[in-house]
């Protein structure tokens, strides 16, 4: 196999919190909440990934849902910045 084509499939499979939280627009934390309440499935490698196949099934089995009210990130998971 190419050595470039090596590098473009395995910059695709995996994502950093970082990376997640910039391809949906929001912050490292919501992404952590996403992942702390079951609703995005992750894995430990180092430090906190989430896969490409994870991240593309979270968006497709909850597209239309609102996950601000759902997680209520201010008053359930972080109370002391109410």
């Amino acid at each position: 196999m190419d050595e470039n084509k090596k590098v473009a499939i395995s910059e695709n499979l995996l994502y950093t919190i970082s990376e997640v939280a910039a391809l949906l627009k929001v912050n490292k934390n919501y992404v952590y909440a996403l992942i702390n309440g079951g609703h995005l499935r992750s894995i430990k490698l180092g430090c906190r990934k989430v896969t490409r196949k994870s991240l593309l099934q979270f968006l497709e089995q909850n597209d239309g849902l609102d996950f601000d009210e759902k997680l209520s990130l201010k008053d359930a998971e972080y109370p002391h910045l109410k």
